[in-house]
């Protein structure tokens, strides 16, 4: 059955066990030899790169794309002490160890793109380059920095005060539809309305439903919504509340990345304005940064020929598919 990027079901999904949890992941193309490890965020699966894994797959690449840690299929450990950039990190290794590859290049976004970098810093003979979509770099905190100092100096994250409290843990699972057609929507569709709304304090919770956006297909949305009814809000919103594993994890990490790196900006993006990446270059020598105008978070499925443009240009210059020898 061909890839359907509007259709999930088409997609090779597996099941692993790796680092002591059940991981599901979809892995395409196998026989390759240069394999893609994709990283998704919150509170997205594996499925928020459904525009650009037949694209990858077509220009020759092992497509590998876990659901993380807390999301979708993946266990989701109930206790928040169970996360932490340097624990995803192993899950990533003990999938690589599993599928017995000994390098892969990491592409990630959101979240994804925080435990990318920090997956290079831990690993580094492991990633050959790693590139992220909206999520910039910034080197490890030497000294714990609570989420309320955080959102001091950066207001553009005020919302994550609301995302660790059990309010919004239930406000998801009781409105899981209309949460995900409020918020997985081209910026065009957006609302100007800020991500929790100020009078009702809510993700969705009293909040008007809006319909789903056209640019989702229908059963792309109903596997979101599915998997969130199934598995609940908890797993995805315990990353939220990593401030200080994160820190303790990785306060013995290097400032630098050293391997290959590719940043996008967005320019429209609330929750990662391209003003929070001015400084990567200081501690990535190696460093392409691109931009695409005029998108807002969701760039991936958002302007996918955009995107899928630059990573095209990028892998091949940092990592080529070899053309066949001729005979």
């Amino acid at each position: 059955m061909p890839l359907d990027k509007n259709d999930p079901s088409t997609f090779n999904h597996k099941y692993a066990t790796v680092n002591g949890i059940r991981m599901h992941y979809v892995d395409e193309n196998s026989s390759s030899q240069k394999p893609l490890l994709l990283i998704h965020g919150w509170p997205d699966l594996w499925l928020g790169w459904r525009e650009q894994i037949p694209f990858l797959v077509e220009l020759g690449y092992r497509v590998i794309v876990p659901s993380l840690r807390g999301f979708g299929e993946t266990e989701a450990p109930e206790s928040h002490e169970h996360y932490g950039m340097g624990v995803i990190s192993q899950d990533l290794l003990a999938l690589m160890d599993h599928l017995a590859l000994p390098t892969v290049t990491v592409l990630a976004h959101d979240w994804g793109g925080a435990v990318a970098w920090r997956f290079a810093q831990f690993y580094p003979d492991r990633v050959l380059a790693v590139g992220s979509f909206c999520t910039p770099y910034s080197p490890p905190a030497r000294v714990h920095i609570p989420l309320e100092k955080v959102v001091e100096v950066l207001p553009n994250f005020k919302y994550q005060l609301y995302l660790v409290t059990p309010e919004a843990e239930k406000d998801i699972n009781e409105n899981t539809a209309n949460f995900f057609a409020r918020i997985f929507r081209p910026i065009a569709e957006a609302s100007k309305d800020p991500l929790i709304d100020p009078q009702t304090g809510t993700l969705q919770a009293g909040r008007s439903v809006v319909p789903k956006s056209d640019v989702i297909s229908q059963k792309v949305f109903d596997y979101y919504v599915k998997a969130y009814q199934q598995a609940g809000a908890r797993g995805g919103l315990n990353w939220y509340k990593q401030s200080f594993n994160n820190y303790n994890q990785c306060k013995d990490l290097p400032d630098n990345v050293t391997q290959p790196a590719l940043m996008v900006v967005a320019t429209l993006d609330r929750a990662l304005p391209p003003s929070m990446s001015e400084k990567m270059s200081e501690y990535i020598p190696n460093l392409d940064k691109l931009t695409v105008e005029g998108a807002g978070h969701w760039v991936l499925w958002e302007r996918p020929t955009e995107c899928n443009d630059i990573l095209k240009s990028w892998l091949t210059k940092v990592y080529p598919i070899e053309s066949s020898p001729k005979l």
